[in-house]
C-alpha cells in the first residue's frame, strides 16, 4: 500500500511539472520583431481593440480574430464596446521587469485600466498574469487549466500577444484526456 501511494505522488509530481507554459515560437517567427530592452518604449501607444489576424496553433491564419480583453481574459463588463487599447510600458527596478499599463477606451473615453508586471523574456513581455486552475483530484479525478500571455510586436510594430492555454484533464494515468492550445492575435497601431 505505502509503495502504491508512493508511485501515485511521483506520477502526480511528474504531471504537475510536466504541464508549465510553452510558447510556441514558430508560429510568430515569420512575423516578429524583437523586443530588447533598449526598444521596450516601442510598445507604447495605441492599438485598435479587435484584431486584425489569429494564428492558430499549425501556423493556420485567419482574419478572423478576437479582442484585447478577451485574449487577456479581462473580467469586466466595462471594456463591452471599447475600441482602443492604450499601452504603456514602465520599466521597474529589477533588470528586464517592467509594468504594462492597459487603458481600454471608447473615443477619448477611458473605460478600464488595469496592469501586469512583465520580464523581457526571449524578445518578448511574458506578463505575469499565469493562473493555474484545479478542480477534484489533479490529474487523477479531476484536472487543471492553465494559461499565460506575452506580448510583442509584429515587424510593422503591430501589437502581438500570444497565449498558451493548458487543460490536463482527469485519467490522465490512463489516456491523454487535456488539450493545450497556443494562438495569437494581431493588433493594428493607431497613428495619431
Amino acid at each position: 500500500m505505502k509503495n502504491l501511494v508512493l508511485i501515485m505522488v511521483s506520477t502526480i509530481m511528474t504531471f504537475s511539472l510536466s504541464s508549465c507554459v510553452s510558447f510556441r515560437k514558430s508560429m510568430i517567427k515569420d512575423d516578429w520583431l524583437e523586443v530588447k530592452k533598449e526598444n521596450v518604449h516601442m510598445i507604447d501607444g495605441d492599438y485598435d481593440y479587435n484584431g486584425y489576424e489569429y494564428v492558430r496553433n499549425d501556423n493556420v491564419k485567419s482574419d478572423t480574430a478576437g479582442n484585447v480583453g478577451d485574449i487577456l481574459d479581462v473580467q469586466s463588463s466595462l471594456i463591452n464596446n471599447c475600441d482602443r487599447v492604450r499601452i504603456k510600458s514602465v520599466p521597474l527596478v529589477k533588470d528586464k521587469m517592467y509594468e504594462i499599463q492597459f487603458a481600454f477606451l471608447k473615443g477619448n473615453e477611458v473605460k478600464y485600466l488595469f496592469k501586469y508586471d512583465a520580464e523581457l523574456k526571449k524578445g518578448m513581455l511574458l506578463l505575469k498574469n499565469y493562473t493555474s486552475k484545479c478542480h477534484g483530484v489533479p490529474y487523477l479525478l479531476g484536472g487543471c487549466q492553465v494559461s499565460q500571455s506575452r506580448m510583442g510586436l509584429t515587424r510593422d510594430k503591430n501589437l502581438l500577444i500570444q497565449n498558451y492555454k493548458d487543460n490536463s484533464g482527469a485519467l490522465l494515468l490512463f489516456f491523454w484526456s487535456g488539450y493545450t492550445i497556443n494562438y495569437a492575435e494581431k493588433y493594428k497601431r493607431i497613428n495619431r
